[in-house]
């Protein structure tokens, strides 16, 4: 336990996402003075810059998605249809949050472990040669996609580890008689959807600079908006949960 007269906030490594190179709480955090030997890169700049525009993300999302004839808020109402967790038969591998999430760690894994990247680099490489794009011009916009790269990494076994601990939480009425600000279940939501806004802005960061893997970037952002959905569903109340360091 924290000295009460520490600057260390107690508690505060339970409710985040572990990457601590992009947190602007490492000075406070007892778990990263025990590792710390790391180098931060403006951690709260980057996230500003990541976060800036998940409106438009959304937006995109849904206007794409219509025009390829796909109903966002229908294939979501059908999946909360079975979304129960009272029954005693239904396991949490069943519910719809588990599946969706765990199709979505695979079909996330096999898009980066594929050629589609290196293929695009080269393809970056040869408009230079041809005297299309600049040099500095391309190195930016490489140096976008790494970034990008490196969030959806991060957070791709994350996503889908966090909505099960929902699922399993919110299956024990251990939570019920503590306020909303407390439960475990609204907690695990609360950084599962922050990881979720954060996966879909830096596939949104592919999806522009990739035109030719848009149909399958697209996909993958529908799995990732079905699953922040599906949460808002099962816990509501996420939000009032307060994150120690984080939401104070």
């Amino acid at each position: 336990m924290d000295d009460i007269n520490s600057t260390f906030i107690s508690g505060i490594y339970n409710w985040c996402d572990r990457w601590c190179e992009r947190c602007a709480f490492t000075a406070r955090c007892r778990v990263f003075e025990r590792e710390k030997e790391r180098d931060l890169k403006e951690p709260e700049d980057f996230w500003n810059a990541l976060s800036e525009n998940f409106k438009e993300t959304l937006e995109m999302l849904h206007l794409i998605a219509e025009e390829h004839g796909i109903d966002l808020e229908q294939t979501v109402k059908d999946s909360e249809a079975d979304t129960s967790l009272e029954e005693e038969d239904k396991r949490v591998d069943e519910h719809p949050l588990n599946i969706i999430t765990s199709e979505y760690l695979f079909e996330g894994k096999d898009w980066i472990e594929s050629s589609k990247l290196e293929e695009y680099c080269e393809k970056l490489t040869q408009q230079i040669d041809l005297g299309m794009r600049q040099v500095s011009e391309v190195n930016d916009e490489v140096a976008k996609i790494e970034e990008a790269l490196e969030v959806i990494q991060w957070y791709l076994f994350f996503i889908h580890v966090k909505s099960k601990r929902v699922l399993n939480d919110l299956s024990d009425d251990f939570w019920e008689e503590y306020p909303e600000e407390e439960k475990s279940y609204n907690g695990s939501t609360k950084i599962a959807m922050i990881s979720i806004e954060r996966s879909m802005q830096a596939w949104k960061i592919l999806f522009d600079a990739m035109e030719s893997e848009q149909d399958s970037i697209l996909n993958l952002l529908i799995l990732l908006d079905k699953s922040r959905k599906l949460l808002a569903a099962l816990a509501p109340n996420y939000a009032q949960f307060i994150r120690p360091g984080f939401d104070e």
